[in-house]
C-alpha cells in the first residue's frame, strides 16, 4: 500500500510552489447568515492510500466536520448532511 498525506497540489502559476490540497473548497457559498458572497472557504486535508498491485485508490478527508456542519446552514454551499443512523421516515402515499 502507497500512503499519501497529505495530498498537494502543484501551483499551475510557479513550478517550485506546491499547495496542500484542502478537504473543501468553496467559491461564492456567502457565509451562513445570508451575507458576503466573495468567500472561499477551505479547511482540512485529503490523505490517499493506494494499492501497489491493482491502484484501487481511497480518499480521505481529515478535520473537516465542524466546517461542514457550519456549511450545511446555507443553502446554496450544496452541503448536506444525512445521518445513516437516523429513523427512516414513513414513505408518503400519493
Amino acid at each position: 500500500m502507497w500512503h499519501i498525506d497529505p495530498v498537494m497540489l502543484p501551483e499551475p502559476d510557479n513550478r517550485n510552489v506546491v499547495d496542500v490540497l484542502p478537504a473543501v473548497t468553496r467559491w461564492a457559498s456567502g457565509s451562513a447568515d445570508g451575507g458576503s458572497t466573495d468567500k472561499r472557504i477551505e479547511t482540512g486535508r485529503f490523505e490517499v492510500w493506494i494499492c501497489a498491485a491493482c491502484g484501487y485508490t481511497e480518499w480521505y478527508s481529515l478535520q473537516v466536520n465542524e466546517m461542514l456542519a457550519w456549511l450545511t446552514h446555507n443553502p446554496r454551499s450544496g452541503v448536506h448532511y444525512y445521518d445513516a443512523d437516523a429513523p427512516a421516515r414513513p414513505a408518503t402515499s400519493g
